[in-house]
């Protein structure tokens, strides 16, 4: 077994050859099923399944290198300069938020009892996975270049945000009242817990509007001030 794992992994980890080597020796019929409708996908998790089976080598698997190696604020000094963009600490903290989401959700991934559960929380494992990489590469950027490389969505939310500043006074109220209206329905899609795949896409839609919101009460307190000097 050990032998022809090995060899596998060594040649290249060819799925259908991989898969047979799951029967043999790990047989998972939920992970045999994901694997063959979306092989590119989710091939490495055949690939972490069977290099577990190994006793002396660690599983070969999608990881993240581990925040904990440098700390977060020495791994992205800039963080704490003065000029640094405001997208760039908001992605700082949505950073850390997808990193312990991928690590919660890799560990769920040999608990599942179903292929609708398995798909589900492989698709958390890879959203976040994803979207670390996605801030790691604007942290990046920015760290080598000192300006923005600006591909992530935050930077047009930001844009939307500022456009708020330009409003008057009544149409920041009703816009207060749009967000909390969509931000408690959001929320209620979030508790039904009905559509667990979209779990991830309503997470960050939740955070974008809260985050509006906080924008658009702190401007309508801005004005209360103003008034009252």
């Amino acid at each position: 077994m050990i032998n022809a794992i090995q060899n596998w992994l060594k040649t290249g980890a060819e799925v259908q050859e991989g898969l047979r080597l799951l029967g043999l020796y790990a047989p998972n019929n939920h992970l045999h099923r994901l694997v063959s409708l979306r092989p590119e996908q989710f091939k490495h998790l055949l690939i972490e399944r069977l290099s577990s089976l190994l006793p002396s080598t660690p599983p070969v698997s999608l990881t993240i290198p581990p925040v904990a190696k440098i700390p977060f604020r020495e791994q992205w000094p800039f963080l704490s300069d003065k000029d640094c963009p405001n997208e760039l600490k908001i992605l700082a903290a949505d950073k850390i938020t997808a990193y312990r989401n991928y690590t919660t959700a890799h560990q769920s991934l040999f608990d599942c009892t179903s292929l609708e559960s398995c798909f589900v929380v492989a698709k958390k494992v890879v959203e976040n996975f994803i979207e670390n990489r996605k801030i790691h590469s604007e942290l990046a950027y920015y760290k080598e270049h000192h300006v923005v490389l600006g591909k992530h969505p935050i930077f047009e939310e930001v844009k939307r945000i500022a456009e708020l500043r330009q409003l008057p006074v009544a149409e920041l109220f009703r816009r207060k009242t749009n967000l909390e209206e969509a931000i408690w329905r959001v929320q209620s899609e979030i508790r039904k817990g009905n559509k667990p795949h979209l779990l991830s896409e309503r997470e960050q839609r939740l955070s974008a509007k809260r985050r509006e919101l906080a924008e658009v009460e702190r401007i309508i307190s801005g004005y209360g001030t103003i008034q009252h000097q």
